[in-house]
């Protein structure tokens, strides 16, 4: 279940966090470079362990659903884990999104595109703005998207400030349209035609290096980083792509569902059929999570 795995990946982190705080204490003290290895190392450990946690909560995104519906002080809780928390609180208005019909989608996505337009409008005129405060209520008559957002005369900083957290909340409303079934696929699409770019680009490094070998060490040693660029770029873009399947669990369902007609797969039924989906059976869950809670 989750909640286990939760469980213990809170507990490993805490264990990992104190060592490396015990870590920096020491160094404070003797500034070992054996110590600064060490803590270098601790860290690295850290963050393995928080991809493994973001890559299992992608995976069991509704059995975190689950857990919220059913659950909800359990799942406050969770958000307000030092350890874990924030992890989950990344992937919390994923949750929230609901299938629409496509023409209601497109209708809120433009919603939320012209709202992006004002934000990107409003930044543009106060980075000109030649004094350090402005009165909100005459920005706020111009781009009506900031209503709400501020409010009597304000610091220039704060507004932009302001404007910089309104255009994260627009960018996830976006995102929970875009991954509705009737929605998801054009994203997806661009996507994993980024993702053949970055595997052209990724081969071209690979011929460079053979060519680079014998040639002088820091040539070869440029061409190996051009390389490991390459490849972390390309494996980024696939993990995203990855993410974005599995918040659209009922587009994936369809595309791993889709019968195959004997010709070759195509990028998106290949990149489907690479994702195990963990199937859960809601009456029984609950039973074995009543249990596990107490």
């Amino acid at each position: 279940m989750l909640i286990d795995y939760l469980e213990s990946a809170g507990e490993a982190l805490r264990r990992k966090k104190e060592e490396y705080r015990d870590l920096n204490r020491q160094y404070k003290e003797f500034y070992s470079k054996d110590i600064r290895e060490e803590i270098a190392l601790a860290n690295a450990e850290m963050r393995k362990k928080y991809q493994e946690l973001n890559e299992e909560l992608y995976g069991n995104l509704h059995e975190l659903s689950l857990i919220k519906a059913y659950f909800p002080e359990l799942y406050r809780i969770l958000l307000e884990d030092e350890d874990i928390g924030k992890a989950i609180r990344k992937k919390d208005w994923l949750l929230d999104s609901k299938n629409e019909k496509k023409e209601d989608a497109e209708k809120k996505l433009g919603a939320v595109r012209q709202k992006r337009r004002q934000l990107r409008e409003a930044t543009k005129f106060l980075k000109e703005w030649p004094r350090e405060r402005i009165d909100a209520k005459s920005i706020k008559a111009t781009w009506p998207v900031l209503a709400g957002v501020i409010e009597g005369e304000i610091d220039k900083e704060d507004v932009l400030d302001a404007i910089s957290r309104r255009e994260k909340e627009l960018r996830r409303e976006g995102w929970q349209t875009l991954i509705n079934e009737s929605m998801i696929e054009a994203p997806l699409g661009r996507m994993l035609k980024k993702v053949k770019e970055l595997r052209a680009a990724e081969q071209a490094k690979h011929i460079a290096l053979g060519q680079a070998k014998g040639k002088g060490s820091v040539k070869e040693y440029e061409a190996q980083g051009a390389l490991k660029e390459a490849q972390e770029k390309r494996k980024r873009m696939e993990r995203l792509c990855r993410h974005l399947l599995l918040s659209g669990r009922t587009f994936l369902e369809k595309i791993k569902n889709r019968k195959k007609t004997g010709k070759r797969a195509t990028e998106l039924e290949t990149l489907a059929d690479s994702i195990a989906l963990k199937k859960i059976n809601e009456k029984e869950w609950l039973k074995e999570m009543r249990k596990r809670i107490g």
